[in-house]
């Protein structure tokens, strides 16, 4: 028997099934699958628009954070979960010394950081400073380097950081050099004396015994050109480093980042421009400000704000 024009019969069956309706079923299959997708993507749009309304975007916080306090517990993306300390950008995960580790909170030399003991005792500051990519605290040490500790004490109790200074020399895997803040510097460009390097000098001690690098990732020191060079231009560490402080006392270390939020911070500062970002120069006669800086390097991260929120001396 001839198979009839425009019939469509599976093997082994006598009956088929008629070629316009068979692609007319196709066709109703594909229509449903498109319109159940322009629901969904609705309704995901609508979402979206309505979460930016609020003025709230997803939060997230990597655990665990070393804390007890109540800033250890993941947040989801509904805002009703999110602690409010994270939805304020005045406030940082670490606002309380008691927040902080026992390592933290009295560094000592170990198999993963420190490879000299620091100085001990003495007046302890823990700050909390806001960037373009997040939080992070900052522990200063006022024995670690008194003069040093000090000044960058006096800039955040006078909200140096508040008009947006720019992290403007960030080299990948090695420091971020910040500090330069237009007309607002000037009164901080005074050089000082160099604190005693507690650090040990040389080649020869780039590490230790345990692979400990002598400047560890999230150390923060004074920039410098020499002897008592050190003004208003900071460096901080964005890997551990073996060369830094090997025979400058100018770098001697003050302080540290504490946290592992700080941390995540650190390494998600935009290091793409290198030692082609905004010459010293500029940035001595223009703040955050001008419009060239904004064109010229538009993925440049800055310190937005940073304030004292604990003190204590220690024995």
């Amino acid at each position: 028997v001839k198979e009839a024009k425009g019939i469509w019969r599976p093997k082994g069956q006598n009956q088929g099934i008629p070629l316009v309706v068979w692609m007319a079923a196709m066709l109703f299959g594909i229509m449903f699958v498109m319109v159940v997708m322009a629901v969904w993507l609705s309704v995901t749009v609508s979402n979206l628009v309505s979460e930016e309304k609020t003025g709230h975007n997803h939060v997230s916080v990597n655990e665990p954070f070393s804390s007890s306090s109540s800033m250890n517990h993941a947040v989801s993306t509904n805002n009703e979960n999110v602690p409010i300390s994270l939805l304020d950008s005045s406030s940082c995960p670490y606002m309380s010394l008691s927040d902080l580790t026992q390592e933290e909170r009295y560094p000592k030399a170990g198999p993963s950081r420190h490879m000299v003991n620091p100085p001990q005792g003495g007046n302890v500051t823990l700050v909390c400073c806001q960037t373009s990519k997040g939080p992070w605290n900052v522990m200063v040490h006022e024995t670690w380097a008194p003069l040093g500790a000090k000044r960058f004490l006096s800039m955040v109790e006078e909200q140096y950081f508040d008009t947006k200074v720019p992290l403007m020399r960030c080299l990948r895997g090695f420091l971020c050099q910040f500090g330069l803040n237009g007309a607002g510097g000037k009164k901080y460009q005074s050089n000082l004396p160099d604190d005693t390097n507690w650090l040990p000098e040389g080649p020869k001690h780039r590490q230790n015994e345990l692979n400990v690098k002598r400047f560890q990732q999230g150390y923060l020191a004074y920039a410098g050109a020499g002897p008592n060079s050190r003004s208003n231009q900071l460096i901080i560490a964005l890997k551990d480093s073996g060369l830094l402080a090997g025979g400058s006392p100018w770098e001697v270390p003050w302080g540290e980042l504490v946290g592992a939020h700080s941390i995540n911070t650190l390494v998600r500062i935009y290091t793409g421009y290198g030692e082609k970002g905004p010459s010293q120069g500029f940035l001595n006669r223009h703040d955050s400000t001008a419009p060239e800086l904004k064109h010229d390097f538009p993925l440049l991260d800055y310190v937005t704000s940073c304030r004292l929120v604990d003190n204590e001396v220690q024995a």
